[in-house]
């Protein structure tokens, strides 16, 4: 299956700089959209709740937080 273009989520990410280290973020990406196929509006808080359970060792989770808001908003 060929890709031309990238989901809002991803660019998301991209646009917040929330990829560091590789370590945590297919994971974050893969639970943020299912996060935001049942919460079109998400507070931050339901956020942070949401991606507890992934492990950042990199320490970027305010960005990825960030990446998230942004998707949310662009939906």
């Amino acid at each position: 299956m060929e890709v031309d273009s990238l989901s809002i989520l991803q660019n998301a990410f991209i646009e917040e700089q929330a990829a560091q280290c590789g370590y945590c973020i297919n994971g974050m990406i893969m639970e943020s959209a299912a996060f935001l196929a049942a919460n079109k509006t998400p507070s931050e808080a339901d956020i942070k709740k949401a991606l507890a359970n992934n492990l950042c060792r990199c320490g970027t989770h305010v960005r990825i937080v960030a990446a998230v808001k942004r998707a949310a908003q662009a939906v």
